[in-house]
């Protein structure tokens, strides 16, 4: 059941768990320099992007594939910051654990959360994303949006809201709500769940094994 909830998203996509932009796999501090721009319109150029890319339809085997797949990367880490999203599920264990081991974490949850995004969301020729508005309270803002989608050949109308953050000079996403299901609190009470029953290095090992098990999918 936990990895259902984590990392599935069948529920029509909980996992549009987006979440902020990571430097070094470290969570970067607050920009001092005044919110400006519209979130949306970041938001809207973001996911065009990486449509773009990801209708190149390159053979996955090949040296531009490859390519592909790094900018993609790249790309999605601009506007989902991971690190935020970790650092926020995590609550007070955050403050218990090393410098070492909230690297450690933020790149796994980075790989589980990119991998179910980008195949979730992006992976699917039937969608579309309609922005619908926007509202900015200093430096954090959200972003309500309606994903249109066919699931199981019916169409599908699913309610976002996007959470976002002021950053490094521009607008990032930490959290996802999708039809009043949020990410970030889903993460929060099962990490929570999990690490005071058997520990924060156990949390990690059933991750990196979620992570394992992905990557023999794909072979």
């Amino acid at each position: 059941m936990y990895m259902t909830t984590m990392f599935s998203l069948r529920r029509v996509l909980t996992v549009m768990s987006v979440a902020s932009a990571l430097v070094g796999g470290s969570v970067r501090a607050a920009s001092e320099t005044p919110p400006t721009g519209s979130p949306m319109a970041e938001l809207k150029k973001s996911n065009a992007q990486l449509d773009k890319l990801l209708q190149k339809n390159k053979p996955n085997w090949s040296p531009e594939a490859e390519l592909e797949r790094s900018e993609v990367k790249k790309l999605v880490g601009s506007f989902l910051d991971y690190g935020e999203l970790a650092k926020r599920s995590l609550g007070k264990h955050w403050d218990k654990i090393t410098p070492k081991q909230r690297e450690e974490f933020v790149e796994t949850l980075r790989e589980l959360v990119e991998r179910s995004y980008l195949r979730q969301i992006h992976g699917n020729a039937n969608y579309s994303i309609k922005y619908d508005k926007e509202e900015k309270n200093g430096t954090e803002a959200t972003v309500d949006a309606t994903l249109n989608t066919v699931v199981r050949n019916k169409k599908t109308k699913v309610a976002l809201q996007y959470k976002m953050l002021w950053k490094d000079g521009h607008w990032v996403v930490y959290d996802v709500v999708t039809d009043e299901q949020s990410m970030l609190e889903n993460y929060r009470a099962e990490f929570n769940k999990i690490i005071n029953r058997d520990g924060f290095d156990a949390l990690l090992k059933k991750m990196k094994k979620k992570l394992d098990e992905k990557d023999n999918e794909n072979e």
